[in-house]
């Protein structure tokens, strides 16, 4: 099931369970927001088109996080006439995590706090860094990582030769 909505003036194609950036809004991370301008609905192959909205529709959201997009270089350049400008822009972005396609006289259950902040740690000489995020319950369930496989003993190595530099010669000495 996808929908296609407005938000912000632009067009989205939406799914449950995802995340999607649009341009800026003037919200608070945490807070479910619900947008009404709904425009397509595609239930397992059912098309509803609306006119321009489709009544009673809504999309459930949550705000995850304000973010910046990645810089763009604007360079411009006239020929010898010395003319060189170089901008850049990172456009603000809102990141947003899709709870559901509600229909008409659904409700939505406000939710808890998406994402809780994990205590940054640093790993240890001899272990590998692992990040992990805990996610709300109603998020889909994180796939199960397999178990890493440990190292079996290693025999006794014995030091490699070091090899002896390479000698530096001139012309002379390789005719």
């Amino acid at each position: 099931m996808y929908a296609i909505v407005e938000i912000g003036g632009q067009q989205h194609k939406v799914k449950k369970d995802q995340k999607i950036y649009v341009n800026r809004l003037e919200a608070e991370e945490g807070k479910s927001l619900e947008f009404d301008k709904v425009m397509l609905v595609d239930a397992d192959g059912t098309v509803t088109v609306g006119l321009p909205f489709v009544d009673g529709t809504r999309v459930a959201a949550q705000v995850v996080a304000h973010v910046q997009d990645d810089k763009v270089l604007i360079f411009k350049h006239k020929r010898r006439k010395g003319y060189r400008r170089l901008n850049g822009h990172r456009q603000s972005l809102t990141e947003l995590f899709v709870y559901g396609i509600l229909g008409k006289g659904e409700a939505f259950k406000e939710a808890g706090p998406l994402v809780k902040k994990v205590k940054k740690t640093y790993p240890k000489k001899g272990e590998v860094a692992a990040t992990e995020v805990e996610t709300h319950e109603e998020v889909a369930a994180p796939k199960k990582k397999a178990a890493a496989k440990k190292a079996a003993p290693k025999a006794e190595e014995t030091p490699k030769a070091k090899k002896a530099p390479a000698k530096k010669g001139t012309k002379k000495d390789k005719e």
